[in-house]
């Protein structure tokens, strides 16, 4: 059998973290949990056997000062905040336009000080030194770069891309793009999630990764092999889907793990987020695929919010840009449960929607708040935070029984009518702090997970929206 990315078990193990890194190399890493976690929590996780032993994070990935950089799309710059002292230790601005993504260049576990900065209104990646907060240079694409996967393996990062269905691999070490392979042309999707040409970059297995190409509804297939000094990427495989896919579902709370480490078990089932197209009346889903031969297949699908959809279809609406707010519906990100079974997705719509992953059956629809985003798990305590992205308040979830707790209000209301709640949030590694941005308003917050109430905050302006947390020893 492939080497592949992850596998989904009934363990807790592969979806704790405690650096979560959204992100170019958003690899997950377990969380820290104690013996003391069942106290923490009001309920005990359902269908897991829990080996704490199994969860202890490293103490070499705890060392040195817990940082996070998010990219502000609207004053072009990058900010790096110091999160145990909430202060804010660089400001950097970019030559190029809308920084988006970031992350480390050679991942989670990599030794390179620097970051890559996804200007996705500029075709190239802007690198910055950790260690002085300055820009290094850039590396010059075919397209506009979105976001970026980490291959362990390899040491390759993946780029896919905003204006063109299309990915390149870069090998951190010397900066250099080694490959560019998809559909050399630019496109403009009208599925729900926006104009961006292709979805998360996804490894599949160790040498295979998948372009999502948004416009034409397909998941294109490409073997990665290396003669001598010289990298070949060949297409081998494509895939019709209903519509546009956002995401491969990753391992770790964030869900938007596209990368691989040499730690990833073998198996040849994936999870997908189906987006949904109001304009074609086509409700957004969850797909499960099975990977033979480099061949994906779709094997089960569930569909959720199709009221919604037919009701923004006969209004006539088509799509909505992450960064504008409208009211339209659409599946946006999702994430396993940490009892490997249930998978939580968000709606646009407002509610987030629990599926059984085993038979590919709605489990139960709680309400959220309008563009509920991203899906933090923290086992710990037994809760899941929901960031929405059209509202001014996140939701909590009793993750042991699926229903919520409260929302609670971490901004004002919009000033730019730009999305309100970044996509990169945090929990940390004892479960007892959540961190994210109120983007609209130009604040990072913490809350506290105790009291479930936001306890700091800084001000920092702009739009920040999304970036990763890392710990630095400088």
């Amino acid at each position: 059998m492939q080497k592949v990315r992850w596998k989904v078990t009934t363990s807790l193990s592969i979806l704790v973290v405690s650096l979560l890194l959204v992100g170019c190399d958003s690899t997950n890493m377990n969380n820290n949990i104690s013996e003391n976690m069942k106290n923490k929590g009001q309920h005990a996780y359902e269908e897991t056997n829990v080996n704490n032993e199994e969860l202890l994070q490293p103490a070499s990935i705890q060392k040195g000062r817990l940082t996070a950089y998010y990219g502000d799309i609207t004053e072009n710059r990058v900010l790096g905040i110091d999160v145990k002292n909430m202060a804010l230790i660089g400001d950097i601005s970019t030559e190029g336009v809308k920084p988006y993504t970031i992350g480390r260049a050679d991942g989670a576990n990599g030794t390179l000080n620097k970051l890559y900065t996804m200007t996705r209104k500029s075709p190239w990646i802007e690198k910055i030194d950790l260690k002085t907060n300055e820009l290094l240079g850039k590396i010059d694409l075919a397209h506009t770069p979105r976001s970026c996967a980490y291959n362990e393996v390899l040491d390759l990062q993946l780029v896919s891309g905003v204006d063109k269905p299309m990915s390149s691999l870069i090998e951190p070490k010397t900066d250099k793009v080694v490959s560019s392979v998809g559909r050399n042309t630019q496109v403009n999707p009208i599925d729900f999630g926006g104009s961006n040409a292709t979805g998360h970059p996804v490894w599949l297995t160790s040498d295979t990764f998948a372009i999502l190409d948004r416009e034409v509804r397909k998941v294109e297939v490409y073997k990665v092999t290396k003669n001598g000094n010289t990298w070949l990427t060949t297409h081998v495989s494509s895939l019709d889907t209903p519509t546009s896919i956002h995401h491969f579902i990753g391992k770790g709370v964030d869900g938007m793990n596209g990368g691989i480490t040499l730690n990833d078990e073998e198996t040849d089932t994936f999870y997908a987020v189906a987006e949904g197209s109001a304009i074609d009346d086509i409700a957004p889903a969850i797909l499960k695929l099975k990977l033979n031969n480099h061949t994906l297949s779709i094997v089960g699908s569930v569909s959720f919010d199709e009221k919604a959809t037919h009701t923004a279809h006969k209004h006539g609406k088509k799509r909505r840009h992450f960064e504008t707010v409208e009211e339209v519906t659409g599946g946006h990100h999702a994430t396993f449960h940490p009892n490997g079974k249930h998978i939580y997705v968000g709606s646009s719509s407002g509610s987030l929607i629990v599926i059984n992953s085993k038979n590919m059956d709605k489990v139960r629809e709680i309400t959220t708040g309008e563009g509920s985003g991203h899906t933090t798990f923290v086992p710990q305590r037994n809760l899941a935070i929901v960031t929405n992205h059209n509202a001014n308040f996140i939701s909590i979830i009793d993750s042991s029984h699926h229903k919520k707790i409260k929302d609670l209000n971490v901004s004002g209301v919009s000033i730019n009518d730009i999305i309100m709640q970044s996509h990169t949030s945090f929990a940390d590694a004892q479960g007892d702090f959540f961190y994210a941005f109120a983007s609209n308003n130009g604040f990072f917050y913490e809350v506290d997970l105790n009291t479930l109430k936001v306890t700091r905050t800084l001000n920092t302006g702009g739009t920040p929206v999304q970036g990763c947390f890392t710990y630095l020893n400088n």
